[in-house]
């Protein structure tokens, strides 16, 4: 068995890193990021949102309460636990945000999602053969909605983004790139 061996026969720049049009998966020559967007943390969950904030009030009242009262008084640990647990849950909900990202370049829409295991999709402008934007009542209210892109090659939706701020202007910008 022979083992294969490979030469380098030429090298090519690939551009400043610290350039902010350059990014890792806009790589291909000429092309450009146009826009990246994250799912919407608060506005997304406008009732949890609220819930948070009702737990933050309730935890600086049962905070204030507890200076004035004596030693038996729990009231200082119970607020301490509930703006802890309060603090998690935002946590969680921005790690999912930071950790999904649509990217529009001028010749591709890439969405990419997950932290230890990636899921990535990639659809060519040239390609799209349907764009969709859903939007209930409130998510028209808040300015954000899902957006599903599919292509030529394929049956379903191949893209997915749920939750995205602005929807109507990233379909324009594709549309706009489509040639």
């Amino acid at each position: 068995m022979e083992i294969p061996r490979v030469s380098v026969t030429s090298v090519r720049e690939t551009g400043d890193e610290t350039d902010p049009s350059v990014h890792g998966l806009a790589e291909a020559q000429g092309e450009q990021t146009l826009l990246k967007i994250h799912p919407v943390v608060f506005r997304r969950r406008p009732l949890g949102t609220l819930c948070i904030l009702i737990v933050w009030g309730a935890a600086g009242y049962l905070f204030v309460r507890s200076l004035g009262a004596d030693e038996g008084n729990s009231f200082g640990w119970i607020a301490l636990a509930a703006v802890v647990a309060s603090l998690l849950v935002v946590a969680y909900w921005y790690i999912l945000s930071v950790a999904t990202t649509l990217t529009i370049t001028d010749n591709r829409t890439i969405f990419r999602e997950g932290i230890i295991s990636r899921d990535t999709s990639e659809v060519q402008h040239d390609d799209v053969r349907n764009i969709q934007i859903e939007q209930t009542f409130s998510q028209r209210l808040v300015g954000v909605g899902d957006i599903g892109i599919s292509s030529s090659g394929q049956d379903d939706l191949e893209i997915v983004a749920v939750a995205m701020p602005d929807p109507a202007g990233a379909v324009d910008l594709i549309r706009e790139n489509q040639e």
